[in-house]
């Protein structure tokens, strides 16, 4: 096993992750390293968009629209989380898709200012192609083009054709596809003159348009080329060359990109060079252009569709999305991965599935969260500007504040864990109580009061633990039996700072005094109640040790040859023995947390922080239980 050394006291290396099949033999990759890239969402193929200081798009396996504030860096879900959507599209304050929760396929629109979602079109529609730009909306029905102004509530027919598909809409005008000659050719209609017009009528086939003042851009099919159609004059004019297909063309004032033989280009109409941003787009939809960003998405190694987010000014891919920012404070379980992301303003809490490889913000973008700790059920996290727990519960997606004020209710910032259902945390509002509560139900259970707030506290199967402070130097461990409702010192009187659970003990680190041996790991044998040293060397320390079911993470400085160098250890208490689990050497593991079969931290290694983590084990039964209880849920309200 690998012992590297550590830079001070927190920054070295243990690495490895775990990748769950999600079959119910939950096969998994134990001691294969695991980055969590989040910033770049995993999307479905319904669609996405960017304008102004929003994006939108569709989380895959979700119903719900993400909607991203580009400034604040949060995002929100808007929209019901039962029905169908597709074609997200957003402008200024406004965002519109297509819903089928009244039976066809219709046009809604959300007010993002007033968070209130109206419903354009009449309910019975067949819908299959939606726009917004400059407060009008439009939209084509078995044909038809509708345009909707959001400034009168008025709704129009603007062409009747019965051949129409992708249209578009400025203020001024709304352009669109039209096979109405048994060919593509590209129609506008003039808003405040009320007239519809031929803008191209040709052979072969010109498609998809994108609206930008009094240009049309589009997609001559005949030559694999990209035209513009300027509406002042009447001209055409070609703006790509070359042998290779180009389509999906997006156009914002005289800029656009399209896909050149599923690569990412980016083109100003009055000038002849070009730029490729990126290469194998997805095929299905095309990139969407807004000021200096780029909006597009491609697959993954894994074949997931992932969201991506360039800046032309800084000419390089950005983070997207509050899962984007900088992550602080990781906790993980069997298959959920949580953290806390940095933003400009508030820090929001990310829930990462390590099934489907998907991520999301879960927290109110309006608070300023911190400290998430997951189980197979719910995260909990401190809410830094309500100084509230807050619960999520997984399988619900429902969140839920714990804690109040009003009850004369304030929780520790740094004192509480989670193990299931439980939560076990401090209310320091007064005096120091130790409060365990049942997320299910909301109900507090004070299980035992303190002088004052505790160095550490922990939760595991049917046991608490926590250390409190005897004098200045001193410490002990109380351990607490949930069922029996009983407590008993198990160490006392002794130097140590924090003690944790494992199946059937507790670990912890003590100073014996001794300058030579320092710090030595300690346990204790619940069945046996019984005290015994776990390791202890005439050289060197061994601290801060993490326990998960009958693993053991500590810092140990024996082979570093430096006093404040450490590096991280993983003991396997059941087998008595280091683990041979081994890390990479280009590792650098900050603030590393154990939870479940699995080991998180945050990772400098890529210059930029990003998420690790590992699988020592293969996790429990837990989650296919859960994946079962949601399917008999459905099927009970159907």
């Amino acid at each position: 096993m690998k012992r590297k050394p550590m830079q001070g006291m927190l920054a070295a290396a243990l690495l490895v992750t775990s990748l769950w099949s999600g079959t119910p033999a939950l096969a998994y990759s134990i001691g294969d390293e695991e980055k969590i890239d989040a910033s770049k969402p995993e999307i479905s193929g319904a669609g996405y968009d960017i304008s102004k200081k929003y994006a939108v798009w569709m989380v895959e396996g979700e119903e719900a629209v993400t909607l991203y504030n580009l400034d604040k860096g949060t995002q929100t879900q808007i929209g019901d989380k039962e029905s169908e959507k597709t074609n997200p599209k957003v402008d200024g304050e406004y965002v519109v898709w297509i819903d089928s929760r009244d039976g066809g396929s219709d046009v809604y629109l959300y007010d993002i200012a007033k968070q209130k979602e109206t419903r354009l079109s009449d309910g019975s529609a067949s819908v299959d192609g939606v726009e917004i730009g400059d407060k009008n909306v439009v939209w084509t029905d078995n044909g038809d083009v509708y345009l909707h102004k959001i400034s009168t509530g008025d709704t129009e027919i603007v062409s009747a054709s019965g051949k129409a598909s992708n249209p578009v809409v400025s203020d001024a005008y709304v352009a669109w596809e039209d096979d109405r000659d048994g060919n593509g050719d590209i129609y506008y209609y003039d808003i405040k003159k009320r007239e519809e017009k031929e803008a191209v009528v040709q052979k072969g086939d010109q498609g998809r348009p994108t609206l930008s003042s009094n240009k049309i851009l589009y997609e001559n099919r005949s030559y694999n080329q990209i035209y513009v159609h300027t509406i002042s004059n009447g001209r055409n004019k070609e703006l790509t060359n070359g042998s290779n297909d180009k389509e999906f063309v997006h156009m914002y004032k005289d800029d656009y990109v399209y896909a050149e033989d599923n690569n990412l280009m980016y083109r100003t109409v009055d000038k002849s060079s070009k730029k490729k941003l990126d290469s194998n787009l997805y095929g299905n939809v095309g990139p969407r252009i807004y000021g200096d960003y780029v909006l597009y998405a491609k697959k993954d190694s894994n074949k997931r569709l992932q969201l991506h987010l360039y800046d032309l000014d800084e000419k390089k891919q950005v983070p997207l999305g509050s899962v984007g920012g900088d992550p602080i404070d990781p906790s993980g379980h069997d298959r959920y991965v949580a953290y806390a992301s940095k933003s400009k303003n508030n820090n929001s809490i990310v829930l990462y599935d390590m099934v489907k490889g998907t991520s999301k913000a879960i927290s109110d973008p309006d608070h300023d969260a911190a400290r998430p700790v997951v189980s197979s059920r719910y995260v909990v996290w401190y809410d830094q500007r309500e100084d509230a727990l807050f619960s999520y519960d997984i399988r619900k997606g429902v969140q839920t504040q714990i804690t109040n004020e009003d009850d004369d209710q304030k929780p520790s910032e740094k004192f509480y864990e989670i193990d299931g259902e439980r939560l076990l945390w401090v209310n320091v509002d007064r005096r120091a109580e130790v409060i365990i509560t049942n997320l299910s139900t909301g109900k507090h259970t004070e299980v035992s009061r303190l002088k004052s707030e505790p160095l550490s506290v922990d939760i595991y199967q049917n046991y608490a633990t926590w250390v409190v402070e005897e004098g200045k130097k001193n410490a002990a461990i109380v351990l607490y039996d949930i069922e029996d409702d009983k407590e008993r010192e198990i160490r006392d009187n002794v130097k140590i700072e924090k003690a944790e659970l494992g199946d059937n003990f507790v670990v912890w680190s003590e100073d014996t005094g001794n300058s030579k041996t320092g710090w030595d790991l300690y346990y204790y044998n619940i069945d046996r109640q019984k005290v015994n040293p776990l390791l202890r060397y005439t050289e060197g320390d061994q601290k801060n040790p993490q326990a998960s079911r009958n693993m053991i993470l500590f810092e140990d400085n024996r082979l570093s040859g430096k006093g404040k160098q450490f590096y991280f250890e993983l003991y396997d208490f059941e087998e008595g023995s280091f683990s041979d689990i081994e890390w990479d050497d280009d590792a650098e593991m900050e603030n590393p947390r154990m939870g479940g079969n699995r080991i998180v931290w945050v990772d400098d290694r890529d210059k930029d922080p990003y998420v690790y983590t590992l699988a020592f084990a293969q996790g429990d039964d837990d989650e296919d239980d859960e994946d079962e209880d949601e399917d008999d849920d459905e099927k009970d309200e159907d």
